[in-house]
């Protein structure tokens, strides 16, 4: 597993994500049902029978308050985001676990990750960009 960084100013100090996601495993069952939530959103945006593209729509992990457009370069407000959406997960073992199934399996950003985890994201946003990675 690659180390992530924390960016959260609210990390304790010696926090570990590595450590945490160890001993803290996702609920696999319910990241389940909240893929199905999140491919089920995107497929309300295309007409019936057309298979939605989904490297063309970008996921992410988030806290409850951090708007992420600002890691992504955007000059606009994240409510301008297309078909911006955020799903809560309750933990963030959770949420990353959800987060890198979108990425691998479904190709919806990077599965690199090089950026920042927030001490309490919990949420995984989706939004349509092709140009967003």
């Amino acid at each position: 597993m690659p180390e992530f960084q924390i960016i959260g100013l609210k990390a304790p100090a010696g926090f570990s994500i590595n450590e945490h996601l160890k001993n803290n495993p996702a609920n696999k069952r319910f990241v389940y049902r909240k893929e199905r939530e999140v491919l089920n959103y995107i497929k309300s945006f295309y007409s019936k029978g057309i298979n939605p593209i989904y490297s063309q729509w970008y996921a992410g992990m988030t806290d409850g308050t951090h708007n992420r457009y600002n890691a992504h370069k955007r000059e606009r407000r994240i409510d301008d985001l297309t078909n911006y959406k955020k799903f809560y997960l309750y933990t963030m073992s959770n949420a990353r676990e959800l987060e890198s199934r979108l990425f691998q399996k479904h190709g919806m950003g990077k599965s690199n990750i090089k950026g920042g985890i927030y001490i309490h994201s919990k949420y995984v946003y989706v939004f349509f960009d092709p140009i967003a990675k």
